[in-house]
């Protein structure tokens, strides 16, 4: 007892205390090199990630992607206007929202007074585009004769161009499919084909033909095929790779075809169908394949 008290009295703690205070210090010590390694080891495990303040997500729908790679595009082409059915086909379209290219004949722009006004309404309609359908569309249909002389054919689509003051050298040869588009060359009858051809390589001009036409009654102008069969002929053409372009259809159809509120109605439809195809689309003729680039090279104009 006196060594206790005597070693109490010199250390001011008892020896128990002493190893209690030796032994919270080891954990103190233990702990605090545990907590630096632990830091070290998290730093060692995120060193290689580099984690942004923020992280963009784009979210994309499969399904619409795969509908937009795969749009076919219709365009679709009205020939012979200003004519009896064009006001009503300018109301469909506006009415419709939809695009649409119409082959003009000169000689309709003033052939009556209703023409007259139509032809001007046309020059400021928006999205629609128009083109050189010739001036007499073949001397009023006399196709033998007319497709027989290059310079009589040249000078004829000049006339209109210059009359309607027509922007771009696109036309379509009246009563032929006949297609110029640099390296595309297809002509309907081969007998008028060197004819044809000068009015692309001598007279400058882009011809557009078609892959489909609507076809009419002549002698009552009305539509012959219905709007659920001309759908399925467009259908069948893109099915079955048929088009001049791949996925590409251009569709004839006339002015003078509108002029009654009942086929007015039949283009109503139509036009419905194909809005309502998720992987059809409308379109201009000068977004057709090649017209921008044959529109380059065409030196005349």
């Amino acid at each position: 007892m006196k060594l206790l008290t005597k070693g109490t009295a010199q250390n001011g703690h008892p020896v128990f205390m002493r190893k209690c205070y030796c032994l919270l210090g080891f954990l103190a010590a233990a702990l605090l090199f545990s907590c630096n390694d632990s830091d070290t080891k998290g730093q060692k495990l995120g060193a290689d990630l580099h984690i942004p303040d923020s992280v963009e997500i784009n979210l994309k729908d499969p399904q619409k992607e795969k509908t937009q790679e795969k749009k076919k595009r219709i365009f679709m082409t009205f020939d012979d206007g200003p004519n009896l059915g064009t006001r009503n086909l300018l109301t469909i379209l506006k009415e419709e929202q939809v695009p649409a290219t119409m082959f003009l004949i000169g000689l309709h722009t003033k052939a009556s007074p209703e023409q007259k006004l139509m032809w001007e309404q046309l020059q400021t309609f928006p999205g629609i585009e128009l083109f050189n359908h010739s001036y007499s569309h073949a001397w009023r249909n006399r196709f033998t004769g007319f497709y027989k002389n290059p310079d009589s054919v040249i000078s004829d689509f000049n006339r209109a161009q210059a009359m309607m003051m027509l922007k771009e050298p696109i036309a379509r040869t009246p009563g032929r499919n006949a297609w110029r588009i640099d390296s595309i060359s297809r002509t309907d009858l081969l007998k008028n084909k060197s004819v044809i051809d000068s009015l692309q390589r001598k007279g400058g001009y882009v011809l557009i033909g078609w892959d489909l036409e609507w076809q009419f009654n002549h002698k009552n102008s009305q539509a012959l095929q219905s709007p659920d069969q001309l759908m399925a002929q467009v259908d069948h053409l893109f099915a079955s790779n048929k088009t001049l372009k791949p996925d590409n259809l251009v569709i004839l159809a006339h002015d003078q075809m509108w002029k009654s509120s009942a086929d007015s109605l039949k283009l109503h439809e139509f036009i419905r169908k194909l809005k309502a195809k998720p992987g059809y689309e409308l379109a201009v003729i000068t977004e057709y394949p090649g017209v921008k680039e044959a529109l380059v090279n065409q030196k005349r104009f």
